[in-house]
């Protein structure tokens, strides 16, 4: 029994000796939360702001002024700090590059140059400091975080207007005299890029089907797919042709290179003005000249091939989905068809990814 009870009073202190190692053990592990919580928020913060400088870099190759897009992600990453301290992006941390697909991924250009770029890579930096880990012989960490952006084609994308162009009305515009390029023609980078601002007015609806830039009507929704499975295209009646060309009706056609659209008989006289004065907010009396005041830009299929024995009573293949921009109306009155003026450009569009250069481009973080 001594013996028993000598153990049992040499273990005295045992108890605060275990605590005190616990609460050691529990100090160093709330100190590593604490830091690395903290380098966990910077890097967060790095990668917003290396996303909204990429963004903005590609934004800037999208409007035609690469010549820009270095220094505007500077800007836009300059705009953001970590922890309390702003950040300073150099130019040698945006770099220019070509992206075609996520196999090859990002490709810096030959010698940094923004001619022919269409992505844009941001890297930012910081060096973090440590709280706690300090008593463990850590100072700082060194963080970076890296995006990139790309300006991509559209292929099908919805809010498409209920007319079909003749693809041959855009090269036409691109390459004059009319005839320059046929159909066949595919555009290039180039040519999309040289989209991108105003050019030369072009008469859209002309009111004869020799004339190229007809007005052509189309129903609601392809009457076959690209891959060959059948829509259930619908018109509606030239009230909701009206609401759609003005655009106060839901989005609901989505259209892509490949589709084929069921045309409609007539020129649609009457539905485009009312639509035009719709779109434009105001009505036209007599007749003249109408400018729309403020230009609207509308998605429209733009066909290289009318096959009226595919579906009738006539038939339209999409070559791509591009964008026009209304600028006025042309009321003449009698016999002489009244114009529809405005010219193709380019702009942003939503859904996917498309490997064909197209009018429709968005932009996207690809890393």
């Amino acid at each position: 029994m001594r013996r028993i009870g000598l153990g049992l009073k040499n273990r005295r202190g045992f108890t605060l000796i275990l605590i005190g190692f616990m609460f050691t053990v529990l100090i160093g592990a709330a100190a590593f939360a604490i830091d690395f919580g903290r380098m966990y928020l910077y890097r967060s913060q790095l990668h917003t702001a290396s996303d909204a400088a990429a963004l903005a870099g590609a934004q800037r190759i999208m409007f035609d002024h690469a010549d820009q897009a270095q220094a505007e992600a500077m800007t836009y990453g300059g705009k953001h700090s970590v922890g309390n301290v702003a950040l300073n992006v150099p130019a040698t941390d945006v770099i220019p590059g070509t992206f075609s697909d996520f196999a090859t991924g990002f490709v810096p250009t030959v010698g940094g140059t923004w001619t022919g770029a269409n992505a844009v890579r941001v890297t930012t930096r910081y060096t973090g400091q440590y709280g706690f880990a300090r008593m463990m012989g850590f100072t700082s960490r060194a963080l970076t975080a890296s995006s990139d952006a790309v300006v991509a084609s559209v292929g099908a994308t919805a809010c498409v207007k209920p007319v079909a162009i003749p693809y041959q009305a855009l090269l036409d515009q691109l390459y004059p005299p009319a005839g320059t390029k046929p159909p066949s023609y595919d555009l290039t980078a180039a040519d999309v890029a040289n989209l991108a601002g105003p050019h030369a007015p072009v008469q859209l609806k002309l009111g004869t089907d020799a004339d190229q830039g007809n007005f052509y009507l189309i129903q609601m929704g392809p009457y076959q797919y690209a891959n060959g499975t059948f829509g259930t295209p619908t018109w509606g009646g030239d009230n909701i042709f009206e609401d759609r060309f003005a655009g106060t009706a839901t989005c609901s056609m989505l259209v892509g290179p490949g589709d084929w659209l069921q045309g409609k008989t007539g020129n649609a006289a009457g539905p485009a003005e009312k639509g035009y004065e719709d779109l434009c907010g105001f009505t036209m009396n007599g007749n003249g000249d109408f400018p729309c005041g403020t230009e609207k830009k509308f998605k429209v299929a733009l066909w290289a091939t009318e096959d009226d024995s595919h579906c009738t009573p006539r038939c339209f293949q999409v070559k791509y989905t591009g964008v026009f921009v209304i600028t006025k109306y042309s009321k003449f009155g009698g016999s002489t068809p009244d114009g529809l003026w405005g010219y193709f450009t380019s702009m942003p569009s939503d859904v996917a990814f498309s490997t064909v250069p197209s009018p429709l481009k968005k932009l996207a973080l690809v890393r």
